[in-house]
């Protein structure tokens, strides 16, 4: 663990009651580095990083992007056909990395849901912004990090450019827009309904803390990388599993291509299994109590996901299984803990995830969101991938997560006895 803070002692939480009670205790925060961006934090003033006062005003206004009906636009609207397309195209050419595949399918909707406008159709300008997301992806688990100083300065270069080439003009247009809408030039409902025109609209006033447009830009680019990175990471992770399950299960194979409700719980299954933050981490700002457990000051909270995900007595004996279809108690979501919980749970959920899934045999309605990631995992699976022979799967091993992909290739078998089904 390598933080800027010193620590008094280190602590690790593995049963699901206490992990969820440390999440929503108010003493215990994600702020490790209490230096300022100039002195080199580049996570310094962030949503993710915050907490208390500032970071309940930040939250309440970035959560309303999250609506319901913005939701469902891009569930049953949006998604689809760019999903269809680069799908379509990956498997045309034979093979493709699925981690990258993953990631410039993400971004599409996380660029547009986070506020940062470029063409899909630019292949340049698509590239790009992917590799910037990989850089803050590899920040965004800095105090897992390798070498720390090397992300620290990866990092801050990358917000440099970004800011220049897309931060900077993102920025610019909501503040035209807003001006338009203050002379009453344009209507509210012309605005762009992201998380970047909130910021804009938002950074004089005191309460929100945005000091700079630096600041609103990688205040958004928070929300580009959540959800970028996880959901190619979940992707690939729940493929992998149902290649693996194939032996036993084929049954899931051939499920997932035409059941939506049980790609998703796929992808719920995998999140339990594979977290993409195994174990969070906590900072005590003062004394507190979890349960009978005393937490002094400065200690570090290691809240185990991986292990508490695989209680037994919550998930069923089978818990080391691949099992879409299990059983799971009405107060625990399938996914576990892995989307957090308290004031710093995951704000994408509903976009990658989807609603809950209590049952197998739950009529889940026309209302009910499936995640784009289940999406994913359904029209990657109907075009016959399989591990790439001579390509590699690699772990990312620049971090101690060892949960993180780096590349996963495989090829697709689009012959006539593999045909694929229509959407």
């Amino acid at each position: 663990m390598r933080i800027v803070e010193p620590i008094t002692a280190e602590i690790t939480i593995d049963e699901v009651d206490a992990i969820q009670q440390a999440m929503a205790d108010p003493h215990l925060s994600r702020t490790f580095d209490k230096r300022t961006y100039e002195e080199g934090n580049f996570r310094q003033g962030i949503v993710s990083t915050s907490h208390g006062r500032e970071h309940r005003n930040r939250r309440r206004l970035e959560n309303a992007q999250f609506r319901p009906d913005a939701l469902k636009l891009y569930e049953q609207d949006l998604f689809p056909p760019i999903v269809e397309m680069f799908v379509a195209k990956a498997a045309a050419a034979g093979e493709a990395d699925l981690f990258s595949l993953g990631e410039r399918l993400a971004i599409v909707l996380a660029a547009k849901r986070a506020g940062f406008d470029f063409d899909i159709d630019d292949h340049e300008a698509h590239e790009d912004i992917v590799a910037y997301v990989d850089v803050f992806s590899q920040g965004s688990a800095i105090v897992d990090a390798i070498d720390p100083d090397a992300v620290r300065q990866a990092v801050k270069q990358a917000y440099r450019e970004f800011a220049e080439q897309f931060g900077k003009p993102s920025v610019e247009r909501r503040s035209v827009a807003l001006a338009a809408l203050e002379k009453g030039e344009i209507g509210e409902d012309e605005l762009p309904h992201d998380i970047l025109t909130a910021l804009v609209r938002h950074r004089h006033d005191p309460e929100m803390g945005l000091t700079d447009d630096l600041l609103v830009i990688r205040e958004a680019s928070t929300y580009l990388q959540g959800g970028t990175h996880t959901s190619a990471q979940t992707l690939v992770h729940a493929v992998d599993l149902l290649i693996d399950s194939r032996e036993h299960h084929p049954e899931y194979w051939e499920r997932v291509k035409t059941d939506l409700a049980f790609a998703q719980r796929c992808m719920h299954e995998t999140i339990r299994l594979r977290p993409t933050t195994p174990k969070a981490k906590r900072r005590a700002e003062e004394a507190t109590k979890i349960g009978d457990l005393e937490i002094p000051q400065g200690a570090l909270v290691v809240l185990d996901l991986s292990r508490a995900n695989r209680d037994p007595a919550v998930f069923g004996e089978d818990v080391e299984a691949f099992n879409p279809d299990r059983d799971i108690p009405s107060r625990m979501a399938r996914w576990g803990l892995s989307f957090g919980g308290g004031p710093h749970i995951c704000p994408g959920r509903k976009v990658a995830g989807g609603n809950p899934q209590l049952s197998t045999k739950d009529d889940l309605g026309d209302e009910h969101l499936y995640g784009l990631v289940a999406m994913m995992i359904q029209s990657v699976v109907r075009r016959q991938p399989a591990r790439h022979p001579n390509k590699p799967q690699l772990i990312d091993d620049r971090t101690d997560r060892l949960t993180r992909w780096k590349e996963y290739w495989v090829t697709f078998d689009l012959s006539p006895t593999h045909p694929q089904e229509s959407p």
